[in-house]
């Protein structure tokens, strides 16, 4: 084999390397952000879960100071670039005078394009007035 041939495979070789490096370095930076995506979205849901908690507490304790509060939209600021969403509906029962049904649907963030839900459900017993 010539100088220029030797060369040549070496130059090939060199090649053929670059390329297999260049796939793995791609293939992990493509599972990294991948991995990123899924940690972002589970922590979205899991704050959407936290802020539908919430919704529900404060619901109670506004249904039970308040006879006229009916629900609201609630938009707490959770951190300094976002903020999530509640929407509370309170609902009267009819089987007992005394129960309250909450009823909660959480967003966060409150986004369109990229947002987690959550809904809670209950049913709480109004306070008894003080005299």
């Amino acid at each position: 084999m010539t100088k220029v041939g030797r060369r040549g495979a070496a130059l090939i070789i060199a090649l053929v390397t670059l390329l297999v490096v260049t796939l793995v370095a791609g293939t992990a930076l493509r599972s990294i952000a991948s991995a990123h995506r899924r940690t972002r979205q589970t922590q979205d849901e899991v704050q959407a879960q936290w802020l539908a908690e919430a919704a529900v507490e404060r619901a109670i304790v506004q249904a039970r100071s308040r006879a006229d509060y009916a629900g609201e939209t609630w938009r707490p600021s959770i951190s300094a670039d976002c903020a999530g969403v509640a929407e509370i509906r309170i609902e009267r029962t009819t089987d007992s005078p005394k129960s309250l049904k909450v009823v909660v649907q959480a967003h966060y963030p409150d986004r369109e394009f990229r947002r987690s839900s959550a809904s809670r459900e209950y049913v709480v017993q109004q306070a008894e007035a003080a005299p």
